[in-house]
C-alpha cells in the first residue's frame, strides 16, 4: 500500500509530461501576400477560446494547451479569416485579402473615400498589384492598357517617352483635320493627389507666337515613378466626375501615392535588368531583289538600268543602327512612424538604352509623403515629388530602309555623304554627329490641413502646384546631309508650365434614426496656370564641334518667346443620402469661371445626379441564395471641356520682322477673336448592374452609357474677306454610345487560389452636327468630319487592284466603276469611308495563380474591328526606289500580261496617295502582353537571414501579338507595317527584398 501511494504519484507525473510532449507550444509569423508582416492579428485557440495577437514584427507564440491537437483560427480586419489544425512547432501563415469587394474603399473625389457598397457613380479601382509597376516600362498610362473597361491606350509608336493617347469611353473631342486646327483636348484629366497634371495633348493656337509645333512633347507621366502608386481610380460617369465640372468630359484619373503606416521603420529595396529586342521586324529586299527591281523601274521609266548601283554591297542597315535595348531599374522605400506622426520615402533611377542606337531614356525621381495629426481634430499632410527625365532621340531607326548596297563609308573609311546621303543624312553619321537631346523636369507638392470639430464634421484646405519644364536641344551638323545646306541647324526650345491650386472644402456624414445616412461636401476652388515658351534656331557655325550660339552671326539666329497665363474660379458642392444602405441617392453641382473664354460665356455649370438600389438587402432576394450582392445603378449629368489653347477665344497680333515699318518691328493681326466661344459639354447617361455570387468570388459589372458632346470646339472655314482663313468655334456635337463588362473572380483550394478580371468594351461614335463638313483637305489626309460618320473614321479610295493586262492600277469610283485614271484616284471628292480607328471590341484579361510561394501572372490586351493605315514609303511601286528600300511585298509586283496581284508594274511616276485600301488593314489583335513569375522566400527562412520579406520575380514583356490578318509567308503583314518604331520583346529579372 505504501508503495502504491509513491507510484501513483510518479504515474501521474509521467501521463502529464507525456500530455505536455504530446501539445507542443505553437509559434510563427502572419504575413500579407506580398510578405508584409501584420501587426495585431487575432489568433483564437478553438478549442479553449484563449487566443493572442501579432507584435509588431507579425509574430506570435501561443503556450501548450495540453491538448493534442488545436485549431487555430485567424482573422484580421480586411482579410480572409483562416483556420489551420497543427500539433505544435512553427506555423507561418499568409492571409489574403477579402473577396467581400463591397467593403472595399475607394477615393471619389476630392480624397473622400466610400465603401464600394456606396458607390453609385461609375468607379473603376486598380490597385498597386494589378498596376504591375515592375514592367519594363516608363509611364504608368502605359500600365493601365487593358486593366479598366471602357479605357483604350493606343501607341502609335514604340518610341519611348513620348505621350501616349488614352481615351475614356471613346473620342470626347473633334479630331484635327489639317495640322492647323485647334481641338479640344481628348485626353483625360489626371490628378495626383488633388493635384491636376499638365496635358500634354491641350493644343495652342497655331500659326503664332503661342505655337509649339516645332517642338517634340515628352510624356509628363513618363516622370512619375509608377511603384510610388498605392491606387488609380478611373471616373468614367457624370455621378463620378461632374464635382470636376470644367475639366471633366473627357474621364478623370485619380492617381493617389503611398502613405507611411504607424510602427517601425520598414525598408524596401528593389532592382531589375533586362534586355530587349524587336519583334516582328518589316522584312526588305536584299541586294539582288533590290537591284533586280531597281533595274526593272529604271527601265519602266524608260531609264538605264545600270544606274540601279552596284550588286557586291550588302549593307545591313538594321544591324547598323540598332541593339540590343538594355533595362534598369533601382529603387529604394521606406515608411513608418508613430501614432502621430507617419512618413513615406522614396528614391528611384530608370534607366533604358533602346533597341535604336542614339535613343535613350533615363529618370531619377525622388518621393517624400508626411502626415502628422496634431491632436484627434487636427491633421497636416503634405507630399512632395521631384523628377528630372534626360532622353536622346535621334530615331535612326528609320534607317533600315535605305538602300542595301549603299555603303556608310566611303573607301578612306569615312562617312559616306553621296547620293541620298547628300540631303537625307547618312544614320551613322547622325549618330555620331548630330544632337537631339531633352531634358524635363517636374515639380508636384501638395499640403492639406484638416480639421474635425466634432465627430463627422470636417473642414480642410489643400495647395499644390505642379510645375513641368522642358528644354530640347537639337544640332543638325554640317558634316552630313541633316544640315549640310545650312552649315549646321540648331534649334532650342524651351517650355515651362506651372499650375497652382487651392480647394477649400467642408463636409459632414450624419446617421438619423439608424437607418439614415447622410453625407454632404462644398468647396470653392481656385486654379492659375502659367506657361512660357521660347525656341531659338541658328545656322552656319563656324565650327562644327562648336555649338553655341554665342559663336553665330547674329543675322544667323532666330528668337522667339511667348508667355501667357490663365485662371479658374469654381465652386462645388455634392450631397449623398441613402436609407438602409439599400437606397442610394446622390447629387453635384459645381460652377466654373475661366479667363479661356470671353463675352459672357466664362461661366459655366455643371451638374449630376445619380440613384442606386441594393437589391440584395431586399427580403425578397432572400431565397435568391446564389445572389449574395446585387445593385442597380443609374446617373445623368454635365461636365465640360475647356482644355484648348489659353487664347483661343482671343484676337490676337503677332510681332514681326515681315511687318516692319520704319526699321521697327510691326504688329498685324493674326487670328480673329471669337467671343462667343464657350465651354464644350457632355450630356452623359449611365445605367449599371452589379451582381456577386458565391460569396463575392464570382463579381460581375455591366454597364450602358449614352454620352452626347454638344458644342464640340474646332477650326471653322471662314471667308477670305475677313482677313483671315479660319477661327476656332464651336462647331458641331457628336454621340458615343457603348456598353462595358467586367467578371472578377477570387476562388481558393487549400494553398492554391486563382484571381482573374476579364473586361470588355464595345462604343459606337457618331457627327450629329457640324457647322461645316470638313472632308480631307489634302491628298496626305484621312481624317474628316461629316455628319453620321463616326469622327475617327478614315477617308480615302477603293483600291480595285492591278489590271491584269498592262500592270496599271485600279481605283473604284464611288458609283462602283473601276478606273486607272490616277488624277480621278487623287480628286478628293471621290474620298469614301474606308475604315475606323475607333474598335468596335476591345478590353483584357489578367491572371494570377498562387501556389505555396510561387506566383504565376499573365496580362493579355485584344482589340476588333478598327483599322489603320499603315506607312507606304516601304512599298511605293518603285516611286522612291532609289533611295528607299521596299518591303519584299514588292517582289509580288506585275511583269507581264496575266500576272493577278495587287503590285502595279513598277514605275517612278506610279500613284504616290497613301490613303487607299491598298495600305489599309485591320488592327484585330490579340496580345500577350506580360508573364511573370514570382517566388517568395518563407517567412521562416526570412527571419534567419533578418529579412522581413524577399521576392524574386522574372518576366517576359510583350511576348507577341496574334492577328486576325495573318502575314504570308515571306511577306510582310499588319504585324510587320503596324509600328513605325519597331515593338520591342523584354526579359527582366529583379529582386525585392524587405529590411
Amino acid at each position: 500500500m505504501k508503495y502504491l501511494v509513491l507510484i501513483l504519484p510518479i504515474l501521474f507525473m509521467m501521463v502529464s509530461l507525456t500530455t505536455m510532449a504530446q501539445s507542443l507550444a505553437v509559434s510563427g509569423s502572419v504575413r500579407d501576400t506580398d510578405q508584409q508582416p501584420l501587426v495585431g492579428v487575432s489568433i483564437l485557440i478553438k478549442e479553449t477560446g484563449q487566443g493572442v495577437v501579432t507584435d509588431l514584427n507579425g509574430r506570435y507564440t501561443i503556450p501548450p494547451s495540453g491538448i493534442r491537437e488545436v485549431t487555430l483560427i485567424f482573422s484580421y480586419t480586411g482579410m480572409k479569416t483562416v483556420s489551420q489544425k497543427t500539433s505544435g512547432g512553427v506555423l507561418d501563415m499568409v492571409m489574403r485579402g477579402d473577396v467581400q469587394a463591397i467593403d472595399e474603399v475607394i477615393v471619389t473625389a476630392y480624397a473622400i473615400g466610400k465603401k464600394q457598397k456606396d458607390i453609385v457613380g461609375s468607379y473603376e479601382q486598380v490597385n498597386a498589384e494589378a498596376l504591375r509597376s515592375d514592367r519594363p516600362m516608363e509611364s504608368v498610362d502605359k500600365l493601365l492598357e487593358g486593366l479598366a473597361p471602357g479605357l483604350q491606350v493606343e501607341q502609335a509608336s514604340g518610341e519611348r517617352g513620348l505621350p501616349v493617347r488614352v481615351r475614356i469611353r471613346g473620342e470626347n473631342a473633334l479630331v484635327p483635320v489639317s495640322g492647323a486646327d485647334i481641338t479640344a483636348s481628348g485626353q483625360p484629366l489626371y490628378i495626383l493627389d488633388g493635384v491636376p497634371l499638365y496635358d500634354a495633348f491641350e493644343t495652342n493656337t497655331t500659326n503664332t507666337q503661342f505655337s509649339d509645333v516645332l517642338n517634340q512633347k515628352l510624356n509628363p507621366l513618363a516622370l512619375l515613378n509608377p511603384s510610388d502608386i498605392e491606387s488609380i481610380v478611373v471616373l468614367k460617369d457624370a455621378a463620378a466626375t461632374a464635382i470636376y465640372g470644367a475639366n471633366a468630359a473627357n474621364g478623370v484619373i485619380l492617381i493617389t501615392t503611398k502613405k507611411g503606416k504607424s510602427g517601425r521603420m520598414k525598408v524596401e529595396l528593389r532592382t531589375q535588368q533586362g534586355f530587349e529586342h524587336t519583334i516582328n521586324e518589316i522584312q526588305f529586299l536584299n541586294t539582288p531583289q533590290y537591284v533586280e527591281l531597281y533595274r526593272e523601274t529604271l527601265f519602266n521609266s524608260g531609264k538605264n538600268p545600270e544606274d540601279a548601283g552596284p550588286t557586291n554591297i550588302a549593307t545591313d542597315w538594321r544591324k547598323a543602327v540598332q541593339r540590343t535595348g538594355r533595362f534598369h531599374n533601382t529603387g529604394l522605400s521606406m515608411n513608418g512612424g508613430t501614432d502621430q506622426t507617419t512618413y513615406f520615402f522614396s528614391a528611384d533611377y530608370l534607366r533604358q538604352d533602346a533597341i535604336a542606337r542614339g535613343n535613350n531614356n533615363d529618370r531619377m525621381s525622388v518621393r517624400m509623403n508626411l502626415s502628422h495629426k496634431f491632436n484627434t481634430k487636427l491633421q497636416f499632410n503634405t507630399g512632395i515629388s521631384v523628377s528630372r527625365k534626360t532622353k536622346e532621340a535621334l530615331n535612326t531607326f528609320q534607317a533600315v530602309s535605305f538602300p542595301p548596297n549603299l555603303s556608310p563609308y566611303l573607301p578612306d573609311g569615312s562617312f559616306n555623304n553621296q547620293g541620298p546621303f547628300l540631303n537625307l543624312g547618312n544614320p551613322l553619321a547622325v549618330i555620331a554627329q548630330n544632337d537631339h537631346k531633352h531634358t524635363a523636369n517636374s515639380y508636384n507638392l501638395n499640403a492639406t490641413v484638416r480639421y474635425e470639430p466634432v465627430k463627422g464634421v470636417y473642414i480642410s484646405t489643400m495647395a499644390g502646384a505642379d510645375a513641368y519644364q522642358q528644354d530640347e536641344n537639337r544640332y543638325r551638323s554640317a558634316l552630313n546631309g541633316t544640315g549640310r545646306t545650312r552649315n549646321g541647324f540648331a534649334i532650342r526650345s524651351s517650355t515651362e508650365n506651372i499650375r497652382w491650386i487651392n480647394t477649400t472644402q467642408a463636409g459632414f456624414s450624419k446617421t438619423l434614426a439608424e437607418d439614415h445616412h447622410l453625407s454632404m461636401l462644398g468647396g470653392v476652388e481656385l486654379q492659375r496656370r502659367y506657361t512660357q515658351r521660347s525656341i531659338i534656331t541658328a545656322s552656319n557655325f563656324p565650327f562644327d564641334n562648336l555649338r553655341e550660339l554665342n559663336t553665330v552671326n547674329k543675322a544667323d539666329i532666330d528668337a522667339n518667346s511667348s508667355a501667357y497665363e490663365d485662371a479658374t474660379m469654381s465652386g462645388f458642392t455634392q450631397l449623398s443620402y441613402d436609407w438602409k444602405y439599400t437606397y442610394y441617392l446622390t447629387g453635384s453641382l459645381r460652377r466654373d469661371a475661366s479667363s479661356i473664354f470671353g463675352g459672357d460665356v466664362q461661366s459655366a455649370n455643371f451638374f449630376s445626379i445619380g440613384t442606386a438600389w441594393t437589391l440584395s438587402n431586399e427580403a425578397w432576394m432572400a431565397p435568391l441564395r446564389v445572389f449574395n450582392y446585387a445593385k442597380i445603378r443609374g446617373s445623368y449629368g454635365v461636365t465640360g471641356n475647356s482644355r484648348l489653347g489659353t487664347y483661343s477665344a482671343r484676337g490676337l497680333y503677332q510681332i514681326s520682322s515681315n511687318n516692319s515699318y520704319g526699321g521697327f518691328n510691326g504688329l498685324a493681326p493674326s487670328t480673329p477673336a471669337n467671343d462667343q466661344l464657350s465651354w464644350q459639354s457632355n450630356h452623359q447617361f449611365n445605367a449599371a448592374l452589379d451582381v456577386h455570387l458565391a460569396e463575392s468570388r464570382w463579381r460581375l459589372t455591366w454597364e450602358y452609357y449614352n454620352n452626347t458632346i454638344l458644342n464640340a470646339i474646332s477650326t471653322i472655314q471662314i471667308p477670305r474677306e475677313t482677313g483671315f482663313s479660319q477661327v476656332v468655334a464651336n462647331t458641331g456635337d457628336m454621340r458615343n454610345q457603348g456598353m462595358e463588362w467586367s467578371l472578377n473572380t477570387d476562388i481558393s483550394k487549400g494553398k492554391l487560389s486563382w484571381t482573374s478580371g476579364l473586361n470588355a468594351s464595345v462604343n459606337r461614335n457618331k457627327v450629329l452636327r457640324i457647322a461645316t463638313e470638313r472632308p480631307p483637305q489634302a491628298t496626305d489626309q484621312s481624317s474628316g468630319i461629316i455628319v453620321g460618320n463616326d469622327v475617327n473614321a478614315i477617308y480615302g479610295i477603293r483600291s480595285a487592284g492591278v489590271d491584269p493586262y498592262n500592270g496599271k492600277p485600279l481605283w473604284f469610283m464611288p458609283d462602283g466603276s473601276i478606273t486607272d485614271d490616277a488624277r480621278l484616284a487623287a480628286n478628293l471628292a471621290n474620298r469614301v469611308v474606308i475604315g475606323n480607328r475607333t474598335p468596335r471590341l476591345f478590353g483584357g484579361w489578367q491572371n494570377n495563380l498562387r501556389w505555396r510561394q510561387f506566383q504565376l501572372s499573365t496580362m493579355v490586351n485584344y482589340s476588333m474591328g478598327s483599322h489603320i493605315i499603315v506607312n507606304n514609303l516601304s512599298f511605293t511601286d518603285g516611286r522612291q526606289i532609289s533611295f528607299n528600300n521596299q518591303s519584299i511585298n514588292q517582289l509580288d509586283r506585275w511583269q507581264q500580261s496575266g500576272d493577278i496581284t495587287d503590285t502595279p508594274r513598277l514605275h517612278e511616276s506610279n500613284f504616290p496617295s497613301r490613303n487607299t485600301t491598298r495600305y489599309l488593314f485591320r488592327n484585330d489583335f490579340l496580345q500577350l502582353s506580360n508573364v511573370s513569375l514570382e517566388w517568395r522566400m518563407p517567412p521562416g527562412l526570412c527571419d534567419r537571414l533578418g529579412l522581413s520579406s524577399f521576392q524574386w520575380s522574372f518576366q517576359v514583356d510583350n511576348p507577341g501579338y496574334w492577328y486576325r490578318e495573318q502575314s504570308r509567308q515571306n511577306r510582310n503583314g499588319i504585324a510587320e507595317y503596324r509600328f513605325i518604331f519597331p515593338q520591342a520583346r523584354a526579359y527582366v529579372t529583379g529582386i525585392k527584398l524587405g529590411l
